[in-house]
């Protein structure tokens, strides 16, 4: 397994992590989940990374049930919702995810989004007195502007931001432009969701190259070069940023396989220009 440091703090985290969006929306699947999550921590994806917001506190107990015999081996991240980043929300809704994820503290605490209810200053004031009661550890931001970034930095003071949990994928390369050279100056990591695309339906239509395609038939030109899937060579793709993680959902067993073989080599100049040609960086997402 291939670690960087989470910010500045000296903690090593994996630059593989296991995304649970949509665990816990189907009881019948919950022991897939909860063995495919355990399977990924035997193999160094100890970094788990959930929500309140996933199926409505669901998520969260999948991750609780499957950790809570292993919890110092997992470096664990959870998410406060938008509506409830008021002081005492933010302080009421870590109470909840605690209770949800069996464990008496979280690793990283990330506000989901930004919120439009509630100022920045007043949510991030809460994750202070939470890492000064020792129920954080660290605090981080998702799908922050640069100025929301500096405004939390400011209104946490002394504590560190240390995260910024963004999309990043071969088709929105959006945070080149900005949050990504501001996080490398500042020594954030960039934690990427949805490394292969979103679902259709969610930020839009940016899935993953359909087979038969142009772009398709690049990936998979360039993965039989090094006897690599498509998708291992999107991911390999997105981590060759240093300073970043990646968190893909991985619900089974074969896909966690899939994404540990992303792992251990690295793309060719010539097909990272392959890459770029089909996949160009236009400074929009």
């Amino acid at each position: 397994m291939l670690f960087r440091e989470l910010g500045k703090t000296g903690i090593s985290i994996p630059v593989i992590g296991q995304g649970t969006w949509k665990f816990g929306e189907d009881k019948e699947r919950e022991l897939e989940e909860i063995e495919a999550l355990r399977f990924g921590i035997a193999n160094g994806l100890k970094l788990i990374d959930t929500a309140e917001e996933y199926a409505n506190g669901g998520a969260e107990k999948v991750v609780g049930k499957a950790i809570q015999d292993i919890r110092k081996e997992v470096f664990l991240v959870t998410k406060v919702s938008a509506k409830n980043c008021s002081y005492k929300g933010v302080l009421s809704a870590v109470e909840a995810s605690l209770d949800r994820l069996k464990t008496s503290h979280i690793d990283l605490y990330l506000q989901h989004w930004p919120s439009d209810q509630y100022d920045v200053s007043e949510t991030m004031g809460a994750m202070v007195e939470l890492v000064n009661k020792g129920f954080v550890k660290y605090v981080g931001v998702s799908n922050f502007s640069i100025n929301l970034m500096e405004r939390a930095q400011f209104h946490l003071g002394k504590v560190p931001l240390v995260c910024n949990q963004v999309g990043y994928h071969l088709n929105d390369r959006s945070i080149e432009s900005d949050v990504l050279p501001f996080a490398k100056e500042n020594g954030l990591t960039i934690m990427g969701y949805s490394p292969f695309g979103y679902a259709p339906g969610v930020f839009g239509m940016k899935g993953f190259p359909r087979i038969g395609s142009q772009e398709r038939n690049v990936l998979d030109s360039i993965g039989g070069k090094y006897s690599k899937t498509a998708h291992q060579v999107a991911l390999n793709w997105v981590l060759r940023r240093e300073g970043l993680v990646s968190i893909p959902k991985a619900s089974n067993k074969e896909h966690i396989i899939d994404n540990l073989n992303a792992l251990n080599w690295e793309l060719e100049k010539e097909d990272l220009e392959q890459i770029e040609l089909n996949f160009p960086f236009d400074g929009l997402s």
